[in-house]
């Protein structure tokens, strides 16, 4: 499954990428998160809830760090895997966000409850809402930075 985003965050793109490369952020915005372990600059553990009271471990790596522009990350294990792009474009004082997010479960009993979950809109919505969370949170950031 690939997820396609696009949305305008009222900030710097310094500001959207700091955020966006410090993956903890994330537990704060999207609740299937358990935890994120940062293990270097590069590495990051995640655990995940997944559906009928299943967790999913996995390390993260980031694979293309190009500060203020793109950051690209990737996990592969035993259940599925996932990778993420996001693409930042400054445009005067907000910047345009461009997200691309794929996964692939192995195991055909997890792609079966995908495929039953996806027709409810998850996880599209679910995506959606943490997305609109974290922007507002950004630039809730923004403006309290400006403030001062």
């Amino acid at each position: 499954m690939v997820l396609h985003k696009e949305l305008t965050i009222n900030a710097p793109a310094q500001q959207v990428f700091a955020y966006w490369a410090d993956f903890r952020n994330f537990q704060q915005f999207i609740s299937m998160i358990e935890t994120i372990e940062v293990l270097d600059d590069k590495r990051s553990r995640w655990v995940i809830h997944a559906p009928l009271g299943h967790k999913v471990v996995f390390e993260s790596l980031i694979t293309t760090f190009e500060p203020n522009k793109n950051l690209v990350w990737e996990s592969s294990h035993a259940d599925a895997f996932a990778r993420g792009d996001l693409r930042l474009v400054e445009q005067g004082e907000s910047t345009r966000v461009e997200l691309d997010f794929e996964y692939n479960l192995y195991p055909h009993w997890m792609q079966n409850i995908a495929r039953l979950v996806n027709r409810f809109g998850f996880p599209s919505l679910a995506f959606d809402h943490g997305l609109a969370r974290i922007k507002e949170k950004i630039e809730k950031d923004n403006i309290n930075h400006r403030q001062f």
